[in-house]
């Protein structure tokens, strides 16, 4: 047992004090300090040898209060199972988790860096191989310098195998939080990395050392899709680590894109919908521990004849529909029709009515035929969108320039806009009385 490597469980951002957003839902079990609370629960049954917090433990809407009870919970439980927790603080709780740190009543308990500082603690589980950490805290919300300048090489021991907690932002230089290279990293003798700042979960570098963004423990917005919950990182008596993700958080967002090419019927198209989001919630319930909500963020793409239809039915979706499988449920927080009008654009162009006039101008456009109607209809599409640049609204934003879309981003739009405005003629040619 003396050869058995070190277990760590490992994670980031818990931002102890936030709810997520568009949940649809105000269940507590969503909270983030349930989850923390889940989390201390697998540590003590896992008998992990030391859980590792890289930043960000506390919300800074909510430094104290909210989070002193969570945190000391978790804390005190850890401490009688006879875990310890090492932590650093990051841009968002560099002074609340400091003065938290002193309240709580947890002697195993050590946060890194204060200051700005780099310190080190080793935990030494019995039976198997110890562990130095070497962490570096944030001193205020904005660090522009990288902390791996200062990094204690020579005050670090060679008896043991190391491991780096820094809450930093990685290759992203003049970033105003802790910038770091992976080259820096890499130069250090440390056999694995556990980093902070960014809630997407993810290893940047399986090598020696590793480096790994754990994420957020709970996903927090819209903006953090797909699985989340802590790492069980593994480190070797010769250094040698690995890391595996834990997926135990009960919320997930995805961003779902629904093609509904050639589906003729509302019903049809809803029930394509549900049917992608019931795989979805399947899928990731075969992944890990069951999510219990699954938070869908739809885009429904392709060609059909119900596009109009289709318009107005996404917009009844968010907090409306739901999809159960077993215990857990998909929900709708936001959709979008990205969907074209069926349309046989070179048949409508063979008239000379508007459509015809309308359709010719599409085809030309697609083709990247630059006819006289297609250079008058970009000059007037670019006249239009200079008059709402150069418009007071936006006088003061200093880089007015950068609010233009490119030309592929503006065709795009255009395109779309265009077989709408087709659609609606045809529709109201459609609806005329014949003479």
């Amino acid at each position: 047992m003396a050869d058995a490597s070190c277990r760590v469980l490992c994670t980031g951002d818990l931002h102890l004090g936030r709810y997520p957003s568009r949940t649809q839902s105000r269940d507590r079990a969503w909270a983030v300090d349930s989850v923390w609370a889940d989390t201390v629960s697998y540590a003590v049954e896992q008998a992990v040898d030391v859980v590792a917090l890289t930043g960000d433990v506390v919300d800074d809407q909510n430094k104290r209060y909210e989070a002193l009870g969570p945190l000391q919970r978790g804390l005190r439980r850890l401490e009688e199972a006879g875990i310890p927790a090492v932590a650093v603080a990051g841009n968002h709780d560099f002074d609340a988790l400091p003065r938290l740190a002193e309240m709580v009543e947890a002697e195993h308990f050590h946060l890194l860096g204060r200051g700005g500082e780099w310190s080190t603690v080793t935990v030494a589980p019995e039976g198997r191989s110890p562990v130095q950490f070497v962490g570096w805290s944030f001193r205020e919300a904005h660090e522009q310098a990288s902390p791996v300048e200062s990094f204690p090489d020579g005050r670090l021991r060679d008896d043991a195998p190391t491991v780096g907690l820094l809450h930093a932002d990685l290759n992203a230089p003049g970033s105003v939080y802790a910038p770091v290279s992976l080259g820096a990293l890499r130069q250090c003798p440390v056999s694995a990395w556990l980093l902070g700042h960014i809630h997407a979960p993810s290893l940047r570098d399986d090598r020696s050392p590793l480096v790994l963004y754990p994420g957020s423990l709970q996903p927090l917005d819209p903006s953090e899709p797909g699985p989340h919950g802590p790492w069980r990182v593994e480190v070797a008596p010769d250094g040698t680590s690995t890391a595996a993700q834990l997926p135990r958080a009960p919320l997930r967002y995805e961003h779902l894109e629904v093609d509904v090419d050639a589906i003729d019927d509302e019903g049809a198209v809803e029930a394509a919908v549900t049917d992608a989001m019931r795989d979805r919630l399947r899928t990731a319930r075969e992944e890990g521990p069951t999510p219990q909500r699954l938070v869908c963020r739809l885009t429904l793409t392709g060609r059909t004849p119900v596009h109009r239809a289709v318009c107005d039915l996404v917009e009844t979706w968010p907090g409306a529909l739901e999809v159960p499988v077993a215990e857990s449920t998909a929900v709708v927080e936001a959709a979008a029709a990205r969907t074209r009008p069926a349309l046989d654009l070179e048949r409508i162009a063979e008239g000379t009515d508007p459509p015809a006039v309308l359709a010719q101008l599409l085809l030309a456009m697609r083709d990247g035929a630059e006819d006289e109607h297609a250079q008058e209809a970009w000059a007037a599409i670019k006249a239009a969108c200079s008059a709402v640049q150069d418009s007071p609204a936006y006088d003061p934003l200093p880089a007015a320039d950068d609010l233009s879309p490119d030309r592929e981003t503006l065709a795009d739009m255009v395109w779309r806009q265009g077989l709408l405005l087709l659609d609606e003629l045809r529709s109201q040619t459609d609806a005329a009385p014949q003479e």
